[in-house]
């Protein structure tokens, strides 16, 4: 199965082959949702009881995943693994490239889709599995999409799955934090991958 990584620099065909898959996903689950009678609205996407809240929380995540890249060069050298890999070389100095990275792919599939998957649908899915309310089962189910959120990276290589699984803890802790919310994991999720995306673009990464 091609990786999102591997379209980067690829043909039209590739990159719309990102968007449409990520819809397809987006569609099967609202028609599950919908079979449950439930909405997107019951997972997270709704309006944040108090939006002033949601700025303070993505906040407090971005602190976060700065302390993660801190610390993740140095352990996982200690460990004997390599950093994640990335493949997106292409980027440098292409502005059709990035602009499409940076744009419908950064907000749509990754922030937009990937947070509706993976810690609106999944974690809720798995929450309801385990089947109480109580912090610790929480916190179990945050754990277990964080690890499935981590495999999906498998393609960065085993720190590549590390590092992307501690964003996973990251992000899902954002949600129960919000009010089970996914708005600011939406948001911190854009602002990581157009950090990244940029980088990317000017050469400032590897």
């Amino acid at each position: 199965m091609m990786t999102v990584d591997q379209a980067v620099g690829g043909s039209v065909a590739a990159k719309l082959f990102v968007l449409a898959r990520m819809a397809a996903l987006v569609l099967l689950c609202t028609w599950l949702l919908r079979r449950s009678g439930e909405r997107w609205a019951d997972v997270g996407l709704r309006r944040p009881p108090r939006w002033w809240s949601v700025p303070l929380v993505v906040t407090a995540g971005f602190v976060g995943f700065v302390a993660i890249v801190m610390i993740a060069n140095p352990l996982l050298a200690a460990l004997g693994l390599d950093p994640p890999r990335h493949t997106d070389a292409a980027l440098r100095g292409d502005l059709l490239e990035y602009l499409f990275w940076a744009g419908p792919v950064t907000w749509g599939t990754a922030a937009f889709g990937e947070e509706l998957l993976l810690r609106g649908f999944i974690l809720d899915r798995i929450a309801k599995l385990i089947g109480s309310p109580r912090t610790p089962a929480m916190l179990a189910a945050v754990v277990l999409q964080a690890a499935l959120f981590g495999s999906l990276h498998f393609h960065q290589g085993l720190g590549g799955v590390l590092v992307t699984g501690s964003i996973g803890v990251l992000m899902g802790l954002m949600w129960l934090l919000g009010g089970r919310n996914l708005w600011a994991c939406i948001i911190l999720h854009g602002i990581i991958n157009s950090i990244s995306h940029y980088e990317s673009y000017t050469a400032v990464a590897g």
